[in-house]
């Protein structure tokens, strides 16, 4: 399903009525559409706004209370920002993003609990498929089904996510030993697979149990992807998600998740991210 998008002008996301502009930078009619690239909180990101603002400067774009940060990192234009925690939030700031900014595609970088059997904190997860765990409306529909689409598990753009899987496993084979030495975590590995979402941060042994029984393939856990995923759906635009695994979602999770966030997520997503744009600003 697709709908029309709006045509990309350099002036078009600054005419908002509160639009404010940080820099003179950013993308001309005449530019390649850029990428979305959001997370849910600000450690997630990493220093990438900071790395766009060294390299082109930064076009910073303030809409619906959010900070839209336009500019280029590593060869390619982007459009970075806070989707902010849950699926509302996330779907709110990617329509911005496909109907305000034009984006070509959209990117979601963060940590997760860890679900599969075989995922370990510190692992990457990549997804292929992203479906919403508390979304039930049955009987009028059966358990995790979107009403009125007919779909309950949504596909992440196959291209994108294995052109973002390629930069994980660089990554791990480049900086791995040295991350799980410098962090004391076992030496990340990469999973692809189905990445689940819903409104609560999952942290006891019952709940992640109960997950597990309903969504055996279900390899980690979190709050935002498969809205993003849905919109992307609705509106024809690519997407793709990648998790970083910051806690197992039982008991432990809330005092793991705030370790990992402050001290490792953001080294991660930097790497990731930076080897993704790389190879897509080389490819133009």
């Amino acid at each position: 399903m697709s709908a029309p998008m709006t045509t990309a002008t350099g002036a078009a996301p600054g005419t908002t009525p509160n639009a404010t502009t940080s820099a003179t930078a950013g993308t001309t009619a005449a530019s390649p559409r850029p990428l979305g690239i959001l997370a849910a909180l600000p450690q997630e990101l990493g220093d990438l706004i900071e790395a766009m603002r060294a390299e082109s400067g930064v076009r910073t774009i303030t809409h619906g209370q959010r900070d839209y940060h336009v500019g280029t990192v590593r060869g390619a234009p982007c459009v970075v920002t806070l989707a902010r925690v849950g699926k509302v939030a996330a779907a709110a700031t990617v329509s911005a993003l496909i109907h305000e900014f034009d984006v070509e595609a959209i990117v979601f970088t963060g940590v997760a609990g860890g679900v599969g059997s075989a995922v370990r904190v510190g692992d990457i997860v990549v997804a292929e498929t992203l479906l919403q765990h508390d979304l039930d409306a049955s009987p009028l529909f059966p358990r995790f089904e979107v009403p009125l689409l007919g779909v309950s598990r949504f596909a992440a753009d196959t291209a994108l996510a294995g052109r973002l899987a390629a930069a994980c496993e660089r990554f791990v084979a480049e900086e791995g030993a040295a991350c799980a030495a410098r962090f004391g975590t076992r030496e990340p590995r990469v999973h692809r697979g189905l990445i689940v979402s819903g409104d609560q941060f999952v942290a006891s042994a019952a709940a992640v149990n109960a997950l597990r029984e309903a969504l055996p393939d279900a390899l980690a856990v979190e709050m935002e992807g498969a809205a993003i995923a849905q919109v992307c759906y609705e509106y024809g635009v690519p997407c793709a998600v990648v998790r970083t695994i910051s806690d197992t979602a039982d008991d432990h999770a809330p005092a793991s998740f705030v370790s990992f966030l402050t001290e490792i997520a953001g080294a991660y997503s930097n790497a990731i991210l930076a080897r993704f744009l790389e190879a897509r600003g080389a490819a133009g």
